[in-house]
């Protein structure tokens, strides 16, 4: 799953950004608020509907680190960069 460019890590917290969704029911009378929460608890239904275990990659340099620190070391398998 490609995580982003609407869901982002900054320094210590995950950040919305609802300029980068392309999601079509976020108009703009919709609140900040709800873009954050719905957006956040769609990822988070993809995230809990794998089978075998989501192969996660994000769009964010800054995102990538911080979900390869999540990674127990010793699970990390070796993945080649992309370019």
């Amino acid at each position: 799953m490609i995580i982003g460019p609407d869901l982002v890590w900054r320094t210590d917290r995950w950040v919305v950004d609802r300029s980068a969704s392309k999601d079509p029911s976020f108009t703009k009378s919709t609140p900040d608020d709800d873009v954050d929460r719905l957006s956040r608890n769609t990822y988070k239904v993809l995230l809990t509907r794998g089978m075998v275990g989501p192969v996660l990659y994000s769009t964010d340099s800054e995102t990538r680190e911080k979900l390869r620190s999540l990674i127990h070391p010793a699970s990390r398998a070796e993945v080649p960069a992309l370019v």
